[in-house]
This record gives structure tokens, sequence and C-alpha cells, in this order.
């Protein structure tokens, strides 16, 4: 069905292979890059591979990319080599979300010519997605572009079988982030409901399709919501959602594993705590509970809607002016076709900006609503083109520009990774063959930390509180710490004798005495 989609195969396999050619010259720049969500989704694939299920089902990472990851690590084991490998699925990801973008594209009637322009002006932030972060969010942008597919072509009004590749995919979406669940609802609901009535000839169809889709997608992600309820006793589609809510709540101190001091990692093949924070300690808050929590829900708005725009800055404005751009257009053609094509993609980017709003903003969160953002830019001055509203140098202009813009962000981003991490790795090797491994804790620098617990094949149990020299060494003692990193710092005679150090931190073997 995708292949029968794919008009002009010569451009795109062009265009791909550049990209993965150019994936390969840039990989060894950023093959160390590592960070604490990518050691747990590595932790948690070792977990299924060596069959400790039970450690593995975990309600705060979805489990689809950590699945994905499962052939790569078997093939090829290592800690090194499993960072290495997240950077290879990552690409794969990317090449398969260029060809989500070629289809909608496609949906969207672009030529080829300008196909090829728009995929090769989205190479580099292909690989600004793909090497500078270890996460799904890549993912669900690949899936939910080929969900956006089946549901934008005008066979999903005269087949009964695309809602099962709707829900499916969906389904998918949501076992790579949770957030998806409910969008997912929302979006494909609102989205047949005006189906069916804008083309009333199809809506036995289309009511076909929106329970098939709806069937299919609940079954999948009730299967694993079952699964996780009852691990966590309680019933839940994943602990992220109401643990980032907390962490943005009026009493947060942010991240429970930055300031409640030692914990321990909460299985005997984590690396740290952060391998599962549906354990950590939070307050749960309720903003209609009284009139401070009303307020602050409010300012966690505003502040949410101040980011967006603030990172839209680094992007020159492109997402906000593009749809701008967009409503202009609404309103000034006459085209139906248009019309519906603008309120299908505006409406899916609000829809999907609209539940982060309420909660926490990251930039990976909405690299779905960037790529949208830039596609809605590119038919917005296709059309007005096509429509007589702009000139055709002016338009070739444009695109060009446009075209250049979008490559300045993610080429600075890049260059300001380069090379990022392999000093982390290094010093790691120098730690492992001092013989320092086991638990392991610290003053501070947590994240670095938990780096090293990764390289050391060590358990990181975290930062210890601000506390005197006796009671640093007993709660030390009391988890059983091995080794405890010092970092700007002389650590206390009583604890032990120093092992390593360099001009960063010390390291302190514990000892009874």
């Amino acid at each position: 069905m995708i292949i029968e989609q794919i008009k002009d195969k010569q451009n795109l396999i062009l265009v791909l292979l550049l990209y993965l050619c150019l994936s390969a010259i840039l990989f060894s720049n950023f093959k160390y890059i590592i960070n604490s969500d990518g050691i747990a989704y590595i932790s948690i694939a070792k977990s299924y591979l060596s069959g400790n299920i039970s450690h593995a089902i975990n309600g705060y990472w979805g489990p689809l990319y950590s699945w994905l990851l499962m052939p790569f690590i078997a093939i090829w084991p290592g800690n090194l080599e499993n960072v290495i490998s997240t950077k290879i699925l990552a690409i794969i990801i990317g090449l398969f979300t260029l060809i989500g973008i070629y289809l909608i594209l496609n949906q969207l009637k672009f030529n080829n010519l300008l196909k090829t322009i728009i995929l090769l002006a989205l190479i580099p932030f292909m690989f600004y997605f793909t090497f500078n972060y270890i996460t799904p969010d890549l993912l669900v942008v690949c899936l939910l572009l080929f969900y956006l597919n089946f549901l934008m072509d005008e066979k999903y009004r005269k087949s009964k079988y695309m809602g099962l590749i709707t829900g499916l995919l969906g389904a998918l979406a949501f076992l790579s982030k949770s957030y998806v669940f409910f969008f997912f609802l929302i979006h494909f609901i609102l989205t047949n409901l005006y189906y069916i009535k804008k083309f009333p000839v199809d809506g036995s169809t289309v009511k076909k399709n929106l329970l098939l889709g709806l069937s299919v997608f609940l079954i999948i992600s009730g299967i694993w919501a079952v699964i996780i309820s009852e691990k966590y006793g309680v019933v839940t589609i994943g602990t992220t959602g109401s643990y980032n809510y907390a962490l943005v709540g009026p009493e947060s101190n942010g991240h429970a594993n930055y300031y409640q001091g030692i914990l321990k990692p909460p299985n005997e093949s984590s690396v740290s705590s952060w391998e599962d924070p549906s354990y950590f300690q939070v307050k749960n808050w309720n903003p209609i509970k009284s009139s401070q929590n009303f307020n602050h829900q409010i300012m966690l708005i505003l502040n949410n809607i101040r980011d967006i725009i603030l990172i839209s800055f680094n992007l020159l404005f492109i997402p906000l002016l593009a749809s701008i751009l967009a409503l202009f257009l609404l309103f000034k053609t006459r085209e139906r076709s248009t019309k519906h094509n603008i309120i299908f993609i505006l409406g899916t980017m609000i829809l999907y900006t609209g539940g982060y709003v309420l909660i926490l903003i990251e930039e990976r969160y909405l690299w779905f609503v960037f790529i949208l953002s830039f596609l809605l830019g590119f038919y917005s001055l296709k059309m007005l083109y096509e429509e007589d509203y702009i000139k055709n140098n002016f338009f070739k202009s444009i695109i060009i520009v446009l075209a250049i813009l979008l490559a300045v962000y993610p080429i600075l981003a890049l260059g300001s990774y380069t090379g990022e991490s392999f000093r982390v790795y290094e010093v790691s090797i120098d730690l492992k063959y001092h013989g320092i491994n086991g638990n392991i804790a610290s003053n501070d620098h947590w994240e670095v930390m938990d780096y090293f617990g990764y390289y050391l094949d060590s358990k990181y149990y975290g930062v210890t509180k601000k506390q005197s020299d006796l009671e640093l060494k007993e709660d030390l003692m009391y988890n059983q710490i091995d080794y405890y990193f010092v970092w700007g710092e002389s650590p206390p005679d009583s604890l032990g004798e120093i092992v390593y150090e360099n001009k960063y931190f010390r390291v302190v073997q514990l000892s009874d005495n």
C-alpha cells in the first residue's frame, strides 16, 4: 500500500541514500553521546533479553523503543556498543521518518521537485533528532506521520480495512510514549466524525473504520495497561504523565533523584533509580483544589506558551510564521481541499501541543509539531502561488530561502554537540582500569555519575544529602556503598582511602573503620 503511494521512487531513493551516506560520515562525531533516558531504555532491553520480564515491564518508559533495541544488543553486546546501537536504530527510524514526510507531501500534492527540495531541507533536522538524544520521540514522529498519511488518504473513506492500519499505528505510537493515548483517541474520533459529516456518501465505511481503529488501538494499549497496572497495583496507562504533573506542582522541588538523597535502584539489573521514576515519592496536586493551585496552573500554561515561543525563536520563528500564513490562506482560499488540509494539519498541531502546554514543554516533545509546521509552511506557499497570490519568481526565491533557513538551527546545534560525552567514556575506562566497580554514590553531578555507573557496570545510588561526616558515613554504609565520588572538595578522612583522583573529583573506597 505504501509502495503504491511512492510515485517517483528515484528521487526518494537518492535522498535516502544521501541521508545514509551523510549519517555514516557524521557518525563518529556523535557515537559517544549518552543520556540517562537512554541508559534506562538500554537497561530495560537487556532485562527483556535476559528473561527478567518483571524488571523490564516499566510504567514510565514505553516498551517499543527497548523492544526495537533488543536485536542490536543481542547481536552486538557491550556498553559502548549498546550506545552506538541506539544511534544506528535512530538512523533507521530517521530513514522511515523521511519516507513518512514524503508520503504526507504526496497527500498534499507537491510536485517531484518541491518534494525533493523539502526532503533535502529536512535532512539536517533528521541528523539533529538522530544524534543528539537517545529518546523515543523520533519514533513517535515517524509512527504518527504514517498514521496521518493513511488518515488523509482518500482510500481511508473507501476501504474498511484502513481503520485496522490507523489503529495499529496509533497503538505502536502509544507503546512508544504513553502521551499518545489521549491524543490518538481525541484526534482519531474527531477526524472520523468530520469525515462522516463532510462525506456522507462514505459514512458507512468511515464508521466501520472508526470502530475497527478504536478496537485495535484499545485492545493493544489495553493489554499493556493491564500489565503495568498489575505491576504497580493501580489502574494506569503509564506513570509518566502523573509523575511529570507532580514535577511541575506548586510544592515540587524538582526531580526526586536530585534532592532526596540516596535512592536505591529499583532492581538488581538497574543502573540507577531513574530506570523507574514511578517509585519516586512525589507530591501530587489538583488544580481545582484551591485558588492557589488554580493560579499555579494558569501560570504554568502561560510559562509553557512562553517556552514554545522561545523554542520557536531558535527555529527563526518558522513554526509560528507557517501557522500564521496557513491561517491567512484558510480565510482567503475558496478551494475546499485546501481548507480541509489546513484545518487537518493545524488542528493536529494544536491538539498535540495542547496536552504538553498543560504540564511541561521540552523541545523534543514538539518535534512532531515542528515537522508538521514546516510542511504546512511549504504547503501554504505552494497554494498561495497556485491561487496567484504570489508571483513565480517570488515563490521560487522564498522556497529556496526557507529551505536554507531550516538547516541553520540543526547544523549549529550539531556543531555544538560534536564529540560530546567522549570524555565521560574515557574517564570511565580509566576508572574501570583502577578496579572501581560496585555500588557507587556521589556528592554532586547526578547525570554524569549515572553515565559512570553505566560504563562501570555498577549501581549508582545518587547524590547524598548535606549532613555531618558521621551521618554521611552511616548513610553510605547502610546502603552498602563501595565507592563514594567527591566533586570539588576534599572528602572526610573518616570515609576511607582515596583510590582515584583527577582535577574534577576524588573516589573514596569505603571502609568499616
